[in-house]
């Protein structure tokens, strides 16, 4: 995790110190700043990728077997997170709330910016806008911030790691038969947990350009479908939240809270920082095997 993923959990943290201590308007009034953050967040993260995508749009056959990994990962992983996940006493899974239409036309608008302008670089800009909105999920979420919240919160992030975890071993040992990749290979490329920037480079490092170019695609994918599925599909918060893996923490949680509610927060942020702290253990481990 870099110094922004610390001063964004910074932040976050004292936020929450904040809202307790201030009247309950100022945690009223940031409840209205979370939506308009959240849509330029998506329209960022977005517009970013469409422009990274145009430089590799001639790969088709890359780009496929990345598409076959990220869904692949993100079905097993939901499906673990249903399996272990919390149920209504009728059993019945949890519908979310619905998330407004604006996100995937943001999420298509940004796209298309990007490709025609070839956007290359809005890292620093995303991570301001990250800050900002780990200040008012902060503020806006002291009020029901309690232990007994903190607690159940770990708990699911928890639950949605190992979910997240076990997808990926299964996707990367079915797929590693399917295409024949190293086994070693194929699992670091799954295990990636969505960390494209990470998970890329090193896979490059160690088994050449292609697989680290596949590496990094098939995570980047699985950011860009937690935009697209999660606001739009049943779950429990387990299965719903392993789909992001380790982006849950930032670039993807503004989804998470609109879909779920700001109460998981807390869940999504545990699940992003329990995988980001393993993916960099985990990843070079399995190569080296």
């Amino acid at each position: 995790m870099d110094i922004a993923g610390f001063i964004f959990i910074a932040v976050f943290a004292a936020s929450i110190v904040i809202g307790k201590l201030t009247p309950a308007s100022i945690s009223e009034a940031s409840d209205k700043a979370v939506m308009p953050i959240v849509i330029i967040l998506i329209f960022t993260i977005s517009l970013w990728g469409g422009g990274q995508l145009t430089s590799i749009s001639k790969a088709g056959s890359l780009i496929a077997y990345s598409l076959i990994y990220s869904l692949l990962t993100v079905a097993l992983s939901y499906t673990v997170g249903i399996m272990i996940g919390e149920r209504r006493r009728n059993g019945s899974l949890r519908l979310m709330s619905k998330t407004p239409l604006i996100f995937i036309v943001t999420l298509a608008i940004g796209w298309l910016t990007g490709v025609l302008l070839h956007v290359v670089d809005v890292g620093n800009i995303i991570e301001v806008e990250l800050i900002a909105l780990a200040g008012v999920i902060g503020l806006s979420s002291s009020r029901v911030m309690n232990v007994k919240s903190l607690i159940a919160g770990g708990r699911i992030g928890i639950q949605a790691g190992v979910s997240a975890l076990l997808g990926g071993l299964l996707s990367g040992l079915i797929l590693s038969y399917a295409f024949s990749i190293r086994l070693n290979v194929s699992l670091a490329i799954a295990l990636g947990m969505g960390w494209y920037t990470f998970t890329g480079p090193v896979v490059a490092l160690y088994a050449g350009p292609y697989y680290g170019l596949l590496a990094f695609l098939s995570n980047f994918l699985r950011e860009q479908l937690t935009f697209i599925l999660v606001p739009f599909i049943p779950g429990t918060p387990q299965a719903l939240i392993s789909i992001g893996g380790a982006t849950s923490m930032d670039d993807t949680l503004p989804v998470y809270v609109s879909a779920l509610g700001k109460d998981y927060s807390v869940a999504s942020i545990s699940n992003g920082l329990l995988l980001t702290i393993l993916v960099p253990i985990v990843v070079p481990l399995v190569l080296a095997i």
